[in-house]
């Protein structure tokens, strides 16, 4: 998972490729990386779908990203999606 969330960073701060090897369990979300409002989004929004789940905000804290390594944890606690988040349409 911390890999998965290592490239989510890395796609929103593209800006920023020495970003990668900078990262590491102990980098706070919230100071570290210097997420934008609407790259927080982002990044919320990808973790969902590219790790199919659901993210339960109503228990979801600005403390969950203290840390890589508590943001998993609290992940690791989130619903799985029972289908994915986007179908294909056929009409």
């Amino acid at each position: 998972m911390y890999d998965k969330l290592v490239d989510i960073l890395c796609s929103i701060k593209e800006d920023q490729p020495e970003l990668r090897q900078s990262l590491s369990l102990e980098t706070d979300l919230n100071n570290d990386i210097g997420l934008d409002s609407l790259q927080m989004i982002q990044f919320m929004l990808k973790v969902e779908e590219q790790l199919n789940l659901i993210i339960d905000y109503d228990n979801f804290d600005y403390e969950h990203l203290q840390s890589i390594q508590t943001f998993i944890t609290f992940l690791n606690h989130c619903q799985q999606q029972e289908l994915p988040m986007y179908e294909n349409v056929n009409p």
